[in-house]
């Protein structure tokens, strides 16, 4: 009866723990609701997929939106993500075409999280971000690591 007892107890804390999100290391990045007055533009949320995720789960994830009542997403709706390139340590995603559309605080925001996001991967140094093939006119940087962001972020915030 005990060894019963025993299998059940365990096959009981087995079932628990396939339906816990795990804690993961990594963020994912969102715009603050517009609901709030004051505060930073940019909230990070825990990542509750894969351990070491790859490129294609943190971007899923991102895209899927924030699951806190208190963020929203920078992305338009129906934005995919084509295709991604990471050569020594640049990564290069490109963008359906919707992500052209953006364009001032709404591109910088969306630039931001992305990078931020991406930025955690342990290979990405760099990211290059394309909407079809093309980089947006309006950046002042092609290329944005996570270091310079936070550094406009804290700039912007002072």
């Amino acid at each position: 009866m005990k060894k019963k007892l025993g299998a059940f107890m365990m096959l009981l804390l087995l079932s628990g723990c396939a339906t816990q999100k795990v804690e993961s290391d990594y963020q994912l990045y969102f715009c603050s609701s517009s609901e709030q007055a004051h505060g930073s533009a940019i909230v990070a949320e825990n990542y509750a997929g894969a351990e070491v995720p790859t490129v294609e789960q943190l971007m899923d994830a991102l895209l899927q939106g924030p699951e806190q009542d208190t963020l929203r997403s920078p992305f338009p709706k129906g934005l995919t993500m084509r295709s991604w390139n990471l050569d020594e340590g640049l990564l290069t995603i490109q963008f359906s075409e919707h992500y052209g559309g953006l364009t001032d605080i709404d591109l910088t925001l969306a630039d931001y999280c992305v990078v931020l996001t991406m930025t955690q991967l342990q290979e990405v140094e760099l990211v290059q971000i394309q909407s079809v093939g093309q980089d947006a006119q309006v950046r002042s940087h092609p290329m944005m690591s996570g270091d310079e962001v936070l550094e406009q972020l804290s700039v912007q915030v002072d």
